[in-house]
């Protein structure tokens, strides 16, 4: 990447408040009374995209008497270091390392009373924030301190090694839950979900070990944490909702009861309130489903402006409009759900040019079902066109309700001279995936036969014959999703009465 775009792409990721404390840090810095960096940074920063052409016509560069890009390489520098500054208090380890740094100069100025109080400061953060190898940072910068003063005793040396050690086999106990949990998320991502009954006895053996068959000993909040996240993860892959609920609600009371640790773990907490909704864990209702927004919506205030990066702030609105979204399809809530999406409109614009494929394909698909649930089936069309034009495999859940939602329009809207090709290319798409759900083949055969049916009567006996045949795939997690986005009973219902 050059130099230059470097700049452009540093200067439009910051966010107000940074640009603002960057501007009053920069107004230091004049050359012959002019500000040239503020020149520079405002010039770069009216910029949509990055164009050198375009910024010069902004400057006079002759102003800058040769080293404009000089100039521009230490505003980069500057930025960098401002940044550094604005956050250093913005996150646990960001904190400690400040601490420790402070603690080694006041160390070598000999001023070593107020390098201990210091010491003792970053290891109380240390230890409730479970960051266990800032413990050997402390304790090599006392020992080498005690040896340089040649004050050290021979329990001052027992006693750093004591803790060092207990510091280290708590960073492995907290490292080996970690690792599993990375193992499962990977294991879930690539390989997918197990329904084969060989595959899962193979899968629990697998991990039916000491770390993973009881809860840890260990009272340190991370360990608990990644062993619950485990145990998530390890029902998820297994199909086991209720089991995995009970974990997804542990580990919410965790950070309910730890609520100091949910900015340095924002992506674990997020994870969790995630899945309880998208997991449609055992035993949900609507109060608790809303309780989980506010906890998501929450959060920016919840841990302050400069805790919060702004990808995290993208990741926030993304979680909460589909889990807003998804939650308004589980309760078929359509009227209430038409106001969110219009809300979700008017404030997309903060976000949307870092919004994920993903995110922007589910969203497209939920608010799609959410018009088709509420019967504007031309609302429903615009939003289901918007998302099957996304490329193939950016994800092959949602586009699989999109395709059968796409057939279910057109037949509201009474396209059924097109229907019968649609319904061939959507045949044809779920058997090269190889993954065709017992529904999609009785959908596809029985609206075949509904299109081409000619009186009223013959269309109600088919519906009626639908509706046998897939009542009893509703306890199948394979199908729920379909079912939970499409209201496909209420849609049989409606069209068997007419």
């Amino acid at each position: 990447m050059k130099k230059e775009s470097a700049l452009f792409d540093l200067i439009k990721s910051l966010t107000k408040s940074e640009k603002r404390f960057i501007k009053i840090h920069a107004s230091r810095y004049t050359m012959k009374g002019r500000n040239n960096y503020l020149k520079i940074f405002d010039a770069i920063d009216k910029l949509k995209e990055f164009d050198d052409k375009k910024f010069r016509e902004k400057i006079n560069p002759k102003m800058f008497n040769g080293n404009l890009r000089g100039i521009k390489n230490y505003l980069y520098h500057l930025i960098l270091d401002c940044l550094d500054f604005y956050h250093r208090d913005s996150s646990i380890d960001r904190k400690a390392s400040k601490y420790i740094n402070i603690a080694r100069i006041l160390s070598e100025k000999r001023l070593d009373e107020q390098s201990d109080k210091i010491i003792a400061k970053t290891k109380k953060l240390s230890d409730e924030f479970n960051r266990f190898e800032n413990v050997i940072s402390l304790n090599t910068l006392r020992k080498v301190t005690g040896f340089k003063r040649e004050t050290i005793t021979s329990e001052d040396i027992q006693s750093f090694y004591l803790e060092n050690f207990a510091a280290t086999d708590s960073m492995r106990i907290k490292l080996e839950y970690n690792k599993i949990y990375d193992e499962l998320v990977f294991k879930r991502l690539k390989l997918g979900l197990i329904s084969n009954p060989a595959e899962k006895k193979r899968f629990i053996a697998n991990y039916n070990n000491l770390y993973f068959s009881q809860a840890p000993k260990s009272h340190a909040f991370d360990v608990n944490m990644y062993y619950l996240l485990s145990k998530i993860e390890y029902s998820r892959i297994l199909m086991d909702t209720q089991d995995g609920g009970v974990y997804i609600r542990e580990l919410i009371a965790l950070f309910n009861k730890h609520v100091n640790r949910i900015a340095d773990n924002l992506n674990h907490y997020l994870y969790a309130l995630n899945v309880f909704i998208s997991e449609r864990v055992y035993g949900i209702n609507r109060v608790e489903a809303d309780e989980i927004l506010k906890k998501i919506i929450s959060i920016p205030l919840q841990i302050g402006e400069k805790s919060i990066a702004h990808d995290m702030r993208v990741q926030i609105f993304q979680i909460y409009y589909v889990l807003l979204t998804h939650i308004s399809l589980i309760f078929r809530d359509y009227e209430t759900a038409i106001a969110f999406v219009r809300k979700f409109e008017a404030e997309k614009k903060k976000f949307e040019v870092d919004f994920t494929p993903s995110f922007r394909l589910c969203m497209q698909s939920n608010i799609a079902c959410i018009y088709f649930g509420a019967g504007q089936f031309k609302q429903a069309l615009k939003w289901c066109n918007d998302a099957m034009a996304h490329p193939p495999k950016t994800r092959d859940d949602v586009v699989a309700v999109v395709r059968i939602l796409n057939l279910l329009i057109h037949y509201e809207l009474g396209n059924e001279i097109i229907l019968p090709s649609m319904i061939k290319s959507t045949n044809n798409y779920f058997t090269k995936r190889k993954e065709k759900k017992i529904f999609v083949a009785v959908f596809i055969s029985f609206l075949r036969s509904v299109v081409k049916a000619e009186t009223a009567e013959d269309k109600r006996i088919l519906f009626d014959k639908f509706k046998k045949e897939i009542i009893p795939m509703f306890g199948d997690k394979f199908e729920n999703d379909l079912f939970e986005d499409i209201d496909i009973l209420s849609w049989v219902e409606t069209n068997r009465r007419i």
